[in-house]
This record gives C-alpha cells, structure tokens and sequence, in this order.
C-alpha cells in the first residue's frame, strides 16, 4: 500500500515496514504490565511470526533486521538493504507472509490468514534519525499500554510550548512523537506540477503511517486533509482559536481523537485572523514536522 513510484525499492536503504494481521486470525501477542515496563508475551502465532522476522535476512545476504516488536494486531520492524536487492523489498516481504501462512497453518488449519493482503513502508530520509524510528518501534508496546491504562490522556492538556507560544493539546499527543512528519502547505504560486509532487509526498506519508501538520486554511489544504482522512490517516491540526473552558471538538474531529488520528493544538490566547497569523502557523508546522518532538518535564518542545 502507498508505494513511493519515485523510490527504488530495489536501493541501497533503511526501511520502516508495519504488517497488520488478517482481522480473523487471532491476535500475535498479548501485552501486560505497565507503560514504564511493557510485557509482550507472544501467542503460539505470534512465536511463528518472529521466527519468520528473524528467518528475513537468510533470503538475501544484503538484508538485516536492525529492529521489531510483535505486536497483537501488527508487526513493526526495521530493514537495512545493505546492498542493491535482486528483486525489489515487495517480494521478499511477500515470500516472509507466505512462509508464515504455511507454518501456521500447518498447526492452526483453520487459519486461512495471518497478514492484510498488503505493507505499510517508510523509507529513511536524510532528515529522518535512524535512532528515533528504533526507539519508536522498541516504544510501541509502553504507547499502547499508555492508551489503553490512561484514556484521560489522550484528552485536553494545557500549556505546551511550541514555536515561542503556549498551546492547548486535544487528542493523542503522541503523535508528535511520530519519526514521520510533514508540514502540508500550499502557495499560491505553487505551479501546477508543484503541486502534483507535494500531493504525492503528502499522500504517500499518510498512507504509509506518517502525520500531516498543518492548519489546513486553503481549499487545497483542506482537500489533502479530507484524502488524508479517507485513507486512515494521521492529522495534527493547528488552530488560532483557543479551546473554551467546556469546549469538545464537533462530533468528527472527536471521533479522530478518540481513535488516535488526530490532535488539535490551539493557542492559550486568539490569534489576530490575518496573513501574520497564517504565516506564524505554517511556520510551526514547518518546526513540529521537523522532528523537534524533545519535550520535557514542562511539556516544552524545542528545536
């Protein structure tokens, strides 16, 4: 799913890949214990999953596994090509699902489906630290847990400080922990292929599990962020209106947040509807995507 046609899969590369689980076949691992000490505990399915993880380099000496973790419903892991691949990173993903469909059916005959028919990739830029999507992998199992044991969390938090200001934050802030970010801003001298390359970053970010940021002001913005939703993706929401002492987001961006997709960052104080505010907001689009995502105790992020 969402393969990058201007990428060569066959490259020299660092890949994020995540497989989900055929929504019948049962679940790959069990967690327990707290988000400051996670337990996974692997399902019988779940051992022959990760035996396969660990079986991937053996179908090409230019292949390593420098990072997974099982997880009940999806599996994370980091691939280094090493060297330019015979065949491209599909196929061998492909040939990893099928031997595990025949292990485990060759216990479990009953299970016709272990793997959604397709991958989630994200590739290693330049800009993109290779430890930041290790610690993000390793951290999967404490998010999860944080999310089931502390819902609350995942509500109306105040006082975070990005770009110089003071913000208020609705929805799952761990999202701006995301290793994959970027900033969706339309100009309007943007040329028309311009604009056709953007699209095609921003639709292959969010498919593949990325987050969009931005305040979404113009018609092209908004049109992004409704593709993104349509696809299942990942929204941070700049406002310049703040939240009222009561104030929920409307029924469909509270749905977002409550399944994890979106969080909203409005300021403490309104902000002045004019081009300096629009100007001041894609700025620090431009700074969250960045990666400056190192908050500390005051909720502070600093680039």
């Amino acid at each position: 799913m969402g393969r990058d046609p201007k990428h060569n899969y066959r490259s020299r590369c660092i890949y994020h890949i995540t497989i989900n689980k055929a929504r019948h076949c049962p679940e790959f691992s069990i967690l327990s214990g707290s988000p400051a000490a996670p337990i996974v505990s692997r399902t019988a399915v779940g051992k022959i999953v990760e035996a396969n993880i660990r079986h991937f380099p053996n179908l090409s000496p230019s292949l390593k596994i420098l990072q997974y973790v099982i997880m009940p419903d999806h599996i994370h892991f980091a691939i280094f090509a090493t060297d330019s691949l015979p065949h491209s990173l599909g196929s061998y993903i492909g040939k990893m699902k099928v031997r595990c469909l025949q292990q485990i059916r060759e216990r479990f005959p009953q299970i016709t489906e272990v793997f959604t028919t397709d991958f989630y990739d994200r590739y290693l830029r330049p800009a993109n630290s290779l430890s930041v999507i290790i610690d993000y992998i390793r951290q999967n199992p404490a998010r999860r847990l944080t999310i089931e044991q502390n819902p609350d969390y995942f509500r109306k938090i105040n006082n975070i400080e990005i770009n110089g200001l003071l913000w208020q934050a609705y929805g799952n802030l761990q999202l701006l922990d995301n290793p994959f970010k970027g900033p969706v801003i339309v100009h309007r001298a943007d040329s028309p292929e311009l604009l056709i390359t953007k699209r095609r970053r921003w639709k292959h970010l969010y498919e593949n599990g990325g987050v969009l940021v931005s305040p979404f002001i113009s018609p092209a913005e908004k049109e992004i962020r409704l593709m993104c939703e349509a696809a299942g993706g990942k929204i941070i929401l700049l406002s310049d209106t703040p939240f009222g002492d009561r104030q929920k987001p409307g029924a469909h961006d509270f749905e977002l947040c409550s399944t994890g997709r979106l969080l909203i960052l409005a300021p403490v104080e309104a902000m002045p509807s004019n081009r300096e505010t629009f100007l001041f907001l894609n700025a620090t689009a431009k700074k969250i995507a960045m990666g400056c995502s190192e908050r500390g105790a005051s909720g502070a992020i600093s680039g």
